[in-house]
């Protein structure tokens, strides 16, 4: 069977990539998600590495999981597209190779980098959790998380080693919702559309840190973070959480926080709330599996001439001929601008 994954996985430097064989062995079939494609890999009755290519966007997401059994295994991995790579360690240890330098992830870590071919050790026990994103779908977080700015424009081998040297311990919420991914038992349920995007914004929330680090020492960027985080949660809400709320919930007063927000996010907690939540609808319109109807009831809109005004004031386009945008724009990377009009 010839594959038509968008990576491959080799055994060693100059052997060819591994067959994927499509549907999983009647032990991995808790591991089935509805509505995938799923393909099974074998690694010499040692491990066994599924993948999974995600509906949701026409952009082509997937997942690899690996899993070892008693003895630890290497491979080598190399994208044929242009992809961001978020990996997550389930459990055990996992070390990560790119040119004579590694580093080591643990249970719970996590870390994001630009697509390039690589080596990982996975030790026995060990599961690790891929997920590749398309860049252009990236592109859709410049303004939530401006510094993702700078990892799609990193090129060179010693950036991209610096930046994979910052592992970062999840905080508990990206493991519980890679575990909603595979559970331990079988899926009986329908894959939650919203599932990759509350992985991505809990990840990069983790992952990037704030615009603004100058009040070093302060108790400012935590509470920051908080907000940041709890802000984001609620981006399928009408409304963000009131002031009070928010201000009660990390034990500042509402006028410190508010100045404080803005001098780390550089925006207003509303004007944040507001363009991250434009974001998503703006990725969400990339899966044409979806009505517009249909995105604008999964973001709580009274009715969708509230949401197609929405989308006009911040693009100048109705949803319909913003969508027809993206999938007719030769460079989908390119054509995003934050808080403007898009060209015409």
């Amino acid at each position: 069977m010839i594959s038509i994954l968008p990576f491959e996985i080799c055994f060693a430097k100059k052997s060819a990539p591994a067959i994927w064989g499509m549907g999983l062995p009647n032990e991995l079939t808790n591991y089935n998600l509805p509505f995938t494609d799923s393909y099974y890999l074998g690694i010499k009755q040692t491990g066994h590495v599924v993948a999974h290519q995600i509906p949701e966007h026409d952009t082509q997401t997937w997942t690899n999981h690996f899993l070892t059994g008693d003895a630890p295994f290497n491979c080598f991995v190399k994208s044929k597209h242009k992809h961001i790579v978020f990996y997550y360690v389930i459990k055990g240890c996992v070390e990560y190779r790119h040119r004579m330098q590694y580093n080591v992830a643990i249970s719970g870590n996590m870390n994001l980098l630009p697509s390039i071919d690589h080596e990982l050790r996975i030790h026995e026990h060990s599961q690790l959790f891929l997920l590749y994103i398309p860049t252009e779908m990236m592109c859709g977080y410049k303004e939530t998380f401006p510094n993702i700015t700078e990892i799609l424009s990193w090129s060179s081998d010693s950036e991209i080693v610096a930046f994979n040297a910052h592992n970062i311990e999840d905080d508990g919420r990206v493991g519980r919702l890679v575990s909603e991914f595979f559970p331990a038992g079988k899926v009986t349920g329908q894959f939650g559309p919203k599932l990759i995007e509350k992985i991505l914004l809990s990840a990069l929330d983790q992952l990037l840190p704030l615009p603004d680090e100058s009040w070093t020492g302060s108790q400012f960027p935590s509470a920051i973070k908080v907000v940041r985080s709890v802000i984001l949660e609620h981006l399928y809400e009408r409304r963000p959480p009131s002031l009070e709320v928010l201000a009660r919930k990390v034990g500042l007063n509402n006028r410190v926080l508010q100045t404080v927000f803005k001098q780390y996010c550089s925006t207003t907690m509303l004007d944040f709330y507001q363009n991250a939540r434009m974001e998503a609808i703006y990725r969400a319109l990339y899966d044409r599996n979806r009505s517009l109807q249909e995105i604008a009831d999964s973001f709580n809109y009274e009715d969708y001439s509230t949401f197609s005004a929405a989308i006009k004031r911040k693009w100048g386009r109705s949803p319909r001929e913003l969508r027809n945008y993206l999938f007719s724009s030769p460079i989908k990377s390119k054509s995003y601008t934050a808080n403007n009009h898009l060209p015409s």
